[in-house]
């Protein structure tokens, strides 16, 4: 239902913008609502082109000092949302993107958005596991011993160390687990 929303509120938008222009244009004249419009797409394009160096030089700040740059990267991220939001023609998108533009106001839509994106991961995670323990019953698979994890197999080598024995062929495989 929410997503039905969505899409109906994003093709109303456009609707809803031009309603909104011509209604500033009558209010106002043509010319101030043009200068509005040019003027809020130039700020949205000095915020894009400022923005691209300013994500990279606090990523790598945040690499540097070993934190994770998730935070530098998501602000960034908003940050050039607002800036192409300027750049699309209409008030609406103006207002969104000038919210965009407040630090606490882009810290709680990157927080809510993280937690969105953490709780469809989890949800894809479950669903998924779901149908793989299906799978396994619908083939007949053996349970697991109790104890032992689920978990990915890791094929690989191994070599012992420390005993005596002779010295693997050097065309055959060592032991594989």
């Amino acid at each position: 239902m929410a997503r039905l929303l969505a899409g109906l509120a994003f093709l109303a938008l456009p609707i809803v913008e031009l309603v909104l222009l011509i209604k500033t244009g009558q209010a106002i004249g043509f010319w101030p609502t043009l200068g509005l419009l040019v003027a809020a797409a130039l700020l949205g394009v000095a915020i894009m082109s400022r923005q691209g160096l300013t994500v990279a030089q606090r990523t790598r700040e945040a690499v540097a000092t070993g934190r994770p740059p998730v935070g530098p990267v998501l602000d960034g991220a908003f940050l050039l949302l607002a800036g192409v939001l300027l750049i699309w023609p209409g008030f609406i998108t103006d207002l969104l993107a000038l919210a965009l533009l407040i630090p606490p106001v882009r810290n709680k839509v990157a927080r809510w958005s993280v937690r969105r994106l953490a709780e469809r991961t989890h949800a894809q995670a479950k669903m998924y596991q779901a149908r793989m323990q299906r799978e396994r019953g619908a083939r007949g698979a053996a349970p697991r011993p109790e104890g032992r994890a689920d978990g990915p197999v890791i094929e690989g080598e191994f070599e012992r160390l420390g005993e005596k024995g002779p010295a693997p062929h050097p065309d055959k495989d060592r032991d594989r687990i």
